[in-house]
């Protein structure tokens, strides 16, 4: 182990001095702090080591890299882009700059517009933000000045190019976006989609209402005078829906036109009723007037969907065989039978458990206005009950592809499980208590909430429920039995069906009217 005193080091040309301090010391190593205040060249310097106890000719050498000190660079500001027309308050966080960086070591700021117009900035404040640091290697500023508006031979905006300076010229610079001011502009518009159309006698029912709200539309000036309005009317204002190289023009109607005080105009179509699912591109445009060019805005997107599919019946049994019809609009190319693949997939995990058979594909489009396909589909049977997804993909193509899905229900048909009185005169009676009734269980029935939830037919012959009592999973029903056609002894089909109301199906809107697969026991 050393002392302070008998660990001498010099750093490059200097004198050999003690070290300030003694971090370890054993029998292999010694490790020391060495303070040195000096101006090094970048380069390689030697820093020299030895014992006063042992002498200098033991001392030492290692040589190390001097790195020059990182040129000022901007890390980011914000805000990154602006209009033409506004000053700017800009915070722009530079690094490697003096760690005594302040405001007055800042002489001058300027901006260099994209049309070569250059512009004073004025410099407002310097703050550190790492107080900690020491060197120029982590020092971190934030430094905010103010750019004015641009003047009109600049209103084109376009890149901009900012410089801060000090005594010895430029210190660092960065990019600013000019957006050019005045030009017209969509702020919004509602609603963004509508359904194709689904019924060729009512193709007008689809067609929604779209506003648009738009500023220095179709000239910045009219903002000034409040002329906006009858500026848009007198150019015959239009919206153009266009999808592949069809458009269509929509003129706004005077009477639908709003401006506001601060010079917003809103305008209003309808929008066109469209057979095919997709995405349009919109603009505004108003004609040529004189020496004012037509005048366009930029495109945004309105979207045509397709309705809920239209599927009957919603569910059926797990044994399978339920026939199923499926109606989906907005397609474009209705394929071929063979090219039709519906899978049954896990709605959670989504894995394939099956196939429907898909018995026809019908091309039910009208007049160009609907796009419809019919699917006729035979389900198959699945191993549990339960909500399943079925997609539809067409596989024909070299690469398939998802036409439709829908959600399809699985349930697991009645039984009559229980039959108290299975027999009965050719005129109704029954060794039941009151002598004309028979009691029968039934599992996975719904539950009821009166007799007239269920009809009971014997053979072809309506029957009453007398009484009945829920349980889970199943309904116990007591219902009275008729005399025999004719009174024609034999046996007969005891069959019970639910009529009663069920609930809204997965993914269902409440108030609409789905179809059900019957729930029928028979014994």
């Amino acid at each position: 182990p050393f002392v302070l005193a008998d660990v001498m080091v010099k750093v490059g040309g200097g004198e050999y001095l003690p070290v300030s301090k003694i971090t370890s010391s054993d029998r292999d190593s010694t490790t020391v702090n060495v303070e040195a205040s000096m101006a090094l060249p970048a380069g390689t310097i030697d820093i020299s080591a030895y014992s006063a106890s042992r002498g200098i000719a033991t001392a030492g050498v290692k040589t190390i890299d001097v790195v020059p000190a990182p040129a000022p660079s901007v890390v980011g500001a914000y805000p990154s882009d602006g209009s033409t027309d506004l000053a700017h308050t800009i915070a722009v966080t530079v690094q490697y700059v003096p760690p005594a960086f302040k405001l007055s070591d800042l002489t001058s700021a300027q901006l260099v517009a994209s049309q070569k117009g250059k512009y004073p900035v004025e410099i407002l404040s310097v703050e550190n933000k790492n107080t900690k640091c020491k060197h120029t290697y982590c020092s971190l500023f934030e430094v905010k000045v103010r750019a004015p508006a641009l003047n009109t031979t600049d209103n084109g905006g376009g890149a901009a190019r900012f410089s801060a300076h000090n005594a010895a010229g430029a210190m660092f610079s960065w990019n600013f976006t000019y957006v050019a001011s005045g030009k017209p502009e969509v702020l919004g518009f509602s609603p963004k989609w509508q359904y194709v159309v689904s019924d060729e006698n009512n193709a007008a029912a689809t067609s929604r209402t779209v506003t648009v709200f738009l500023t220095n539309f179709p000239r910045p000036a009219c903002t000034n005078t409040l002329a906006c309005k009858a500026d848009a009317v007198r150019r015959q204002t239009h919206v153009r829906f266009s999808r592949d190289g069809t458009a269509v023009d929509v003129l706004s109607p005077s009477e639908s036109m709003r401006e506001t005080a601060d010079g917003m105009l809103s305008i209003q179509v309808d929008a066109p009723a469209k057979a095919v699912i997709g995405a349009e591109s919109l603009t505004v445009w108003a004609a040529a007037e004189g020496e004012l060019l037509r005048v366009e805005t930029d495109v945004f997107s309105f979207s045509y969907r397709a309705p809920a599919r239209a599927v009957s019946p919603v569910d059926g049994s797990v044994a399978g065989g339920t026939l199923v019809t499926v109606k989906a609009y907005g397609i474009d190319a209705i394929p071929a039978q063979s090219d039709v693949l519906v899978s049954i997939n896990d709605g959670t995990t989504e894995t394939v458990l099956s196939s429907a058979n898909v018995l026809a594909v019908t091309d039910n489009t009208q007049a160009g206005l609907v796009a419809e396909m019919t699917l006729s589909l035979s389900m198959p049977a699945v191993a549990s009950a339960g909500v399943f997804t079925c997609r539809v993909k067409l596989v024909g193509a070299s690469t398939e592809h998802l036409i439709t899905d829908f959600l399809f229900e699985y349930f697991i048909a009645p039984v009559v499980s229980k039959l108290e009185q299975g027999d009965a005169t050719v005129t109704g009676q029954t060794a039941a208590t009151d002598g004309a009734s028979t009691a029968l269980r039934i599992s996975n029935f719904p539950a009821i909430a009166s007799g007239a939830d269920v009809a009971v037919t014997f053979a072809s012959v309506a029957s009453p429920v007398l009484a009945y009592v829920n349980f889970k999973g199943g309904v116990w029903l007591q219902v009275r039995v008729p005399p025999a056609v004719d009174l024609a002894p034999g046996v007969v089909a005891l069959t019970v069906q639910f009529t009663g109301a069920e609930p809204v199906p997965r993914g269902g809107v409440a108030g609409d009217t789905y179809v059900r697969a019957p729930k029928v026991a028979s014994v």
